[in-house]
């Protein structure tokens, strides 16, 4: 169904969606060959499991922003946008598995406070309220799997290298999400407050 938003709402919400897309498609990947790579300690296929799930949950997500931007306007641009998005998140790889965990976990704390400006009751999306339980959804599953990642690092006693790895993921992340400033600005999102939050890893997030 196509959402119940103005004409500007609509084309807003259609100029940053790529960068939440392609997120979730990036995540369906990255979850899928953690869960490959499950270390020899995993001996009861626990830690492989719950990579399983979120890698299931995360290709849910993407073919839910997939309907919904393919019921937005086109996006001058997009493509170009979509491949800044996929470099981005195929350099969080790596096969060092601890440093890969780390930045997800930051990048997906990350995309639980875009999601919570997006969906906030004074946002533009706050129109449609069918689209803000799908965004909120969104939201509630991005937070478990933050805190299923984040027990992970934790459990190997990394977090040092969570914190410098976090760090660095989000701050990159924030100069992705640069030009699309002013489509959050039309979505009521106060782009500058976004950006500086998005950049900062949160305290005890490691």
């Amino acid at each position: 169904m196509p959402p119940h938003l103005d004409d500007d709402t609509a084309q807003a919400l259609a100029d940053v969606l790529p960068l939440l897309g392609c997120a979730e498609e990036a995540a369906t990947l990255a979850f899928g060959r953690l869960a490959d790579r499950a270390p020899a300690d995993d001996k009861h296929g626990s830690e492989a499991a719950a990579l399983r799930a979120i890698e299931a949950e995360e290709r849910v997500h993407d073919e839910l922003l997939q309907r919904l931007g393919a019921a937005l306007p086109a996006v001058p641009g997009g493509a170009a946008q979509r491949a800044a998005a996929r470099r981005f998140h195929l350099g969080l790889e790596t096969r060092e598995r601890t440093t890969h965990l780390a930045r997800i976990c930051a990048v997906d704390a990350a995309v639980c406070t875009i999601l919570a400006r997006l969906t906030a009751p004074r946002a533009a999306l706050a129109q449609d309220a069918q689209l803000v339980r799908l965004l909120q959804g969104i939201r509630r599953d991005e937070a478990r799997h933050v805190a299923v990642t984040r027990k992970l690092v934790a459990a190997r006693g990394a977090a040092a290298l969570g914190r410098m790895q976090g760090a660095a993921a989000r701050h990159a992340l924030a100069g992705l999400l640069v030009p699309s400033g002013a489509a959050f600005e039309r979505l009521r999102v106060d782009p500058d407050a976004l950006l500086r939050d998005v950049a900062h890893l949160p305290n005890g997030l490691f």
